[in-house]
């Protein structure tokens, strides 16, 4: 193992010990706040920077069924919040937050109230995708949602063995996909683990999708790869309208999301907001250690686009 995978889960495994002050420190850079109030302010400074956002309310994995029921009403309410303030009108959704786990069923009605405000506001909704135990029910959702209404997307994990025929069957059917690597603790009978395969496996992806008629949200911090896409698909393909870039809010690559910005492509900023804040940070860093060290190295760099780098709070 590097010297830098062990940095990565040395810190990792610390964080729960540190004070919560410290630990809000460091997630302060990738959650907007605690209030819708915050993650709207953030969401008008990067529209009028040139980005568009995505906002996600923090709180997945709940309970029980009054925890998802408020999770739903909790999305009626932000999108009147972000119609009324004139952002991007583009939310995402974990089904882990209506409660898919342990009623599908009710899970899915409550998706119905919610894409029910999205077409009266006109609104984008992402199905965000969990752990590989959730990959065909939150697909399923996904085709039941768009036949319900059309401005639904949802997320492939390149890492899957299993993505490049989600690829094949999602991308003539016209879907939005945001394309990530994957995150999630998956075992090697589901998921690719090298770094360089993964990588390889993205690019796989991308261009199954991008052949067969989707949209793609290329949800990427890995600069090499960046410059990859560029490279061999974007310049060379014929694309236009088909794709835009997306990252995390407060990833240090503030450069590189300036300039794509500048090429005059698409660039979405993932803002989530909520009381949740401290179980999404763990969660986060548990799911993946070397996120431990690019939180740490974060707090020393000024190449991030966050709160911090649009003024006060957007203003």
């Amino acid at each position: 193992m590097e010297i830098g995978q062990l940095v990565n889960g040395m810190i990792a495994r610390s964080l729960p010990a540190l004070p919560r002050g410290l630990v809000r420190r460091v997630a302060g850079r990738y959650i907007a706040g605690d209030s819708a109030e915050l993650a709207l302010a953030l969401a008008r400074g990067l529209k009028q920077a040139g980005f568009e956002s995505t906002v996600h309310i923090l709180g997945e994995d709940v309970t029980n069924a009054e925890e998802a029921a408020r999770a739903a009403e909790s999305y009626l309410d932000l999108m009147e919040s972000m119609q009324a303030a004139g952002v991007s009108r583009n939310v995402s959704v974990k089904p882990s937050q209506l409660g898919i786990r342990f009623d599908e069923g009710r899970a899915f009605e409550l998706l119905r109230e919610v894409l029910a405000s999205a077409r009266q506001r006109d609104f984008f909704v992402r199905l965000d995708m969990e752990d590989s135990s959730l990959t065909d029910v939150t697909l399923d959702f996904h085709r039941r949602a768009r036949e319900i209404w059309p401005r639904v997307g949802t997320v492939l994990q390149a890492r899957l063995l299993r993505t490049p025929d989600d690829a094949r069957a999602l991308a003539g059917t016209g879907a939005s996909i945001r394309l990530c690597k994957g995150i999630y603790a998956e075992s090697r009978s589901n998921a690719l683990q090298g770094k360089q395969e993964i990588r390889e496996a993205f690019m796989e992806v991308l261009r199954l999708l991008l052949e067969g008629g989707a949209f793609v949200g290329l949800a990427t911090h890995d600069l090499d790869l960046i410059g990859r896409i560029g490279a061999e698909v974007l310049e060379p393909g014929d694309f236009a309208g088909r794709v835009e870039f997306q990252a995390l809010l407060g990833v240090p690559i503030r450069s590189t999301l300036e300039s794509l910005r500048d090429e005059g492509y698409p660039v979405r900023l993932y803002v989530p907001f909520g009381h949740d804040w401290y179980a999404y940070a763990l969660r986060r860093v548990r799911e993946s250690p070397q996120i431990a060290g690019s939180i740490t190295r974060s707090l020393f760099r000024r190449d991030r686009l966050d709160a911090s780098s649009l003024g006060e709070r957007g203003s």
